[in-house]
């Protein structure tokens, strides 16, 4: 009998000593927390360069498609006109007529261009009607934290991208 109580009481002790053993202490839980903190700031910085990279890569692509588009329409005769492209802040509007100041805003088309992009020196530009030239020459350029890159239309009305 005594055996077995004092089999008892040892396994009371060892399990006793497991429940406060199993729950966390505030060590555990902070290195824990630290861990985490670690891996969501390289995640972060991961993700906002590439929606950076992302951000540079869409307006190349928005400002070289309406540059041509407009080179297309004005080619083609569409409306019987010229059409240009007129940048300002924030916004790129592809529009009807050799004037940004004396179009019909009823044949704009207009771009979105996140606030994170700059993008220096924009002249309004429009392509010659039937024959597709520019009206001048013009060197772009695009920046976006640190990425830049230059969206170029030639005399012959060639469009060169980064």
């Amino acid at each position: 009998m005594n055996l077995r109580k004092g089999l008892i009481s040892d396994l009371a002790r060892k399990d006793d000593h497991r429940a406060r053993r199993d729950g966390l202490t505030i060590i555990e839980i902070l290195l824990v927390l630290g861990i985490f903190s670690v891996i969501g700031a390289i995640v972060g910085v991961g993700s906002s360069s590439l929606l950076f990279q992302s951000y540079f890569t869409n307006t190349v692509e928005r400002v070289v498609r309406t540059l041509h588009t407009a080179q297309v329409y004005s080619f083609s005769g569409r409306a019987d006109s010229s059409w240009g492209v007129h940048y300002e802040s924030g916004r790129l509007a592809l529009f009807k007529g050799t004037d940004y100041a004396s179009r019909d805003p009823a044949f704009d088309a207009v771009t979105d261009i996140p606030a994170a992009v700059t993008i220096t020196g924009w002249n309004d530009l429009y392509f010659d009607r039937l024959r597709g030239v520019p009206s001048v020459p013009l060197s772009i350029l695009i920046e976006v934290s640190g990425r830049a890159g230059t969206v170029s239309v030639n005399e012959q009305g060639g469009i060169t991208r980064p």
